[in-house]
C-alpha cells in the first residue's frame, strides 16, 4: 500500500471513529477523550527530552480535551434555526474545520507546495499548503455556523482565527519532535504517527471555540 493511500486508509477509519463518538451518548465521546489522554501522555513521557516544550503540550493536550468536552456538551445552544439542544454544533465547529484544514493544506501542500514554511521545524509544510488550510477552515466554519445559525460574533471570531490555531498547534507540536529528533510523536496510526500528531491541531482549536462559545453566552 503506497503511503498516500495508508494515509487515506487511516484518515477514513478515525475520522469514522470520531464521527461516531460525536453522535453516540456523551458518555462514549468522553471515553474516547480519555483514551486520547491516555494515549497522548504516553507519548508526551516517551518525549521528555524535549524539556519544557513538554509540560506545554501537555498542558495544551489536557485543556484541549477538556474544551472538546465542554462544547459536546453545549449542543446546539444558542442556535438561531431551532436544532435540538442535542445537535453537537459547537462541537462541530471545532473539528470540522480544522480537518478541512488538514486536508486542504496537505493536498495543496503536495500539488503545488514550494516555499517552507518552517523547514527546520516541519520540512514538509509549505506557506502555499498553510495558506489553503487557513482559507478552507475558515470557510468551514462560517458554514458549520450558518449551517447551525450560531451566533454571529461567536462564529465570525472562529472564522478569522482558527486557520491561525491549527497551525500554530501542528507547528508547536512538530517543534517538540524535533527537539529530540522524532519525525512522529508514536507508531500508532499507520501513515499519520501517534495520537498527539494527529489531534494537535484539534487541541489548539478547540479551547479558541470555547472561549467563542462563552463569548456567545455573555452577549445573548
Amino acid at each position: 500500500m503506497t503511503g498516500l493511500r495508508r494515509r487515506s486508509a487511516t484518515a477514513l477509519v478515525y475520522g469514522a471513529v470520531v464521527v461516531a463518538a460525536i453522535l453516540a451518548p456523551a458518555p462514549v465521546f468522553g471515553l474516547l477523550l480519555l483514551v486520547a489522554l491516555v494515549l497522548g501522555a504516553r507519548e508526551l513521557i516517551a518525549l521528555r527530552g524535549a524539556g519544557a516544550a513538554v509540560v506545554i503540550e501537555g498542558a495544551l493536550l489536557v485543556v484541549g480535551l477538556v474544551s472538546l468536552l465542554v462544547l459536546r456538551s453545549a449542543g446546539a445552544s444558542l442556535n438561531a434555526h431551532g436544532w435540538d439542544a442535542a445537535a453537537p454544533a459547537w462541537l462541530l465547529l471545532a473539528v470540522l474545520p480544522t480537518w478541512a484544514a488538514d486536508v486542504a493544506a496537505y493536498a495543496a501542500g503536495s500539488l503545488f507546495g514550494r516555499r517552507k514554511i518552517a523547514p527546520r521545524i516541519s520540512p514538509g509544510k509549505t506557506w502555499e499548503g498553510s495558506i489553503a488550510g487557513v482559507g478552507v477552515a475558515a470557510i468551514a466554519a462560517f458554514g458549520v455556523g450558518a449551517f447551525f445559525g450560531l451566533p454571529r460574533a461567536s462564529v465570525a471570531l472562529v472564522v478569522v482565527a482558527i486557520g491561525p490555531a491549527a497551525l500554530a498547534g501542528d507547528l508547536f507540536e512538530s517543534y517538540l519532535k524535533r527537539r529530540v529528533g522524532a519525525k512522529d510523536s508514536g507508531a500508532l496510526l499507520p501513515g499519520h504517527g501517534g495520537v498527539l500528531d494527529r489531534i494537535d491541531s484539534l487541541i489548539a482549536v478547540a479551547p479558541l471555540v470555547t472561549v467563542a462559545l462563552y463569548l456567545a453566552s455573555s452577549l445573548g
